[in-house]
């Protein structure tokens, strides 16, 4: 897995770095710029072009400066802008070498009134954690008026502007074509609006060891070779790949449960079975001929038959996923209540039956369940009584408390889905495009969560590794048939 830090836990370990490890703050300006270079260099013909870097008064600035004097070394002449006051210890010292070895370089202390064909964004990095004002927000209104004429925008570290640790915005914010990433993607780069001001996120080394960043973060990605199922064994069958029960489809949504069950099998569940309302019955199993269907009376109270029926499929299955289509009605909630309470298997909770838990939060508190919810942020407001614009802000912080109060791991689903567990762990899912928000999707979700649970892999990795296979399935049917002709179904044909 990938780390991603918070601005704290970056600050920490370039702290740690220094200090503990001997590697000093110009010899990690120096390969930041470098790496900045690097970047830029394969990015653009750079002795061609009008090259403005706008640095502010920090560290970043001090990056941005240490940038100009090696695009000087190598014949390439950009103006400088300083932007703000009295600059940090490093940046001042950047600033002194630059001015002895390259008098002839141009240093502004005012914003131009010409246009430049490339832009360097060093105001701020990572350290920014108050709106930005006065000089700086017209030192971003330009860039991005720039940006908006033609010229390209490169940002080092961060996009000034954004919250480097939850990708919100600060006021102004600069629009970037590319970041170049320090040591270790934040979490700003990834989460929006962060990721749209973020452009292509480049990752470059600059010196601080990996030990020194897994050490610090609790938040990660995938790799892409992480995202498989676990390889199959020539001496097995059905019944080694998970037989997962699906509680989905009141009368009239058979849909969902379909959807659902039809995820599962294709995600490589041996076995799907489907408890569905008995006017589904029909539909489902022509729909869907491999999956097992039982159902039962939705507009009845459950009695001991029902009871009977549930108790014999959770002896059967290996996991549960419940709730796409199932209604907020009595008798959903009776099965609801009664598989937490009895399932004895992990159970993927989403959609009607995160509804039901919110009008009675007693039903998820007062169970030792193996749960996984899959709340979308509307569903999420519901469930804690937090306005989704706030939900929005605080992704990682909402779902992780959430987490922690109920033991359950929550997805999170939003235009980037966030994974938490009860310990703190956090993966977020960068897989995934705009043309998945459609109807189903999310039953999709559920089906493939559940499947790979049932794989015996446990919870918050099967969470993880579920959302992921849906975004890279999603991202296949974007590709095929672009995002505004996609529906949920398309999804399921395109799981790998």
């Amino acid at each position: 897995m990938i780390p991603v830090l918070t601005a704290k836990q970056m600050t920490d370990a370039d702290r740690y770095t220094q200090e503990e490890l001997g590697l000093s703050q110009p010899v990690l300006m120096e390969r930041a710029a470098l790496s900045a270079y690097s970047v830029i260099n394969e990015l653009a013909d750079v002795k061609t072009l009008r090259t403005l870097i706008v640095c502010g008064p920090g560290n970043n600035g001090g990056d941005g400066i240490a940038l100009a004097r090696i695009m000087c070394e190598r014949d390439i002449r950009p103006a400088v802008y300083l932007a703000g006051g009295k600059r940090s210890e490093g940046a001042a010292s950047q600033l002194d070498i630059l001015k002895k070895i390259y008098p002839d370089v141009e240093i502004r202390d005012e914003l131009p009134s010409e246009r430049y064909d490339l832009i360097i964004d060093a105001l701020f990095g990572i350290s920014l954690n108050r709106p930005v004002e006065g000089a700086f927000e017209k030192a971003v209104d330009y860039i991005n008026e720039s940006h908006r004429m033609g010229a390209m925008v490169i940002a080092m570290d961060m996009p000034s502007g954004v919250d480097a640790s939850t990708g919100q915005l600060l006021g102004a914010a600069v629009m970037a074509d590319t970041t170049v990433a320090f040591a270790s993607f934040k979490a700003g780069h990834l989460l929006f609006p962060g990721a749209m001001y973020s452009g292509e996120v480049v990752l470059k080394d600059i010196g601080i060891p990996e030990s020194v960043l897994d050490a610090r973060a609790d938040i990660h990605i995938f790799h892409d070779r992480e995202i498989s199922l676990p390889a199959r064994s020539p001496y097995t069958n059905k019944g080694s790949y998970g037989k997962v029960l699906i509680i989905a489809g009141s009368k009239g949504m058979a849909g969902a449960a379909i959807l659902c069950a039809e995820a599962a099998l294709r995600s490589g569940s041996g076995m799907v079975m489907v408890y569905t309302d008995e006017s589904n019955r029909q539909i489902v199993q022509t729909a869907l001929p491999e999956a097992i269907v039982t159902t039962y009376n939705g507009e009845k109270k459950q009695d001991a038959s029902a009871r009977k029926s549930l108790d014999d499929a959770f002896s059967w299955c290996d996991t549960v996923a419940i709730g796409p289509g199932l209604s907020k009605s009595d008798s959903a909630k009776e099965i609801l209540s009664y598989t937490l309470e009895h399932a004895g298997v992990p159970i993927v909770i989403d959609a009607d039956a995160l509804n039901i838990i919110a009008s009675d939060a007693g039903i998820l508190a007062d169970s030792s369940a193996d749960v996984i919810i899959t709340p979308h942020v509307g569903e999420m407001s519901r469930l804690t009584g937090i306005a989704t614009g706030e939900i929005a802000k605080h992704l990682i912080s909402t779902a992780r408390d959430f987490s922690k109060s109920y033991g359950v791991i929550t997805v999170l689903k939003d235009a980037r889905t966030v994974i938490t567990s009860a310990r703190g762990d956090v993966m977020i899912n960068i897989n995934g495009n705009n043309g998945m928000a459609t109807a189903g999707s999310g039953d999709v979700l559920t089906g493939i969560i559940a499947s790979v649970r049932g794989r015996d892999i446990d919870s918050f990795t099967a969470a993880s590794l579920g959302c992921a296979l849906h975004g890279r399935a999603g991202d296949a049917a974007k590709a095929a048939l672009g995002a505004d002709h996609m529906i949920a179904g398309d999804i399921i044909k395109y799981i790998r």
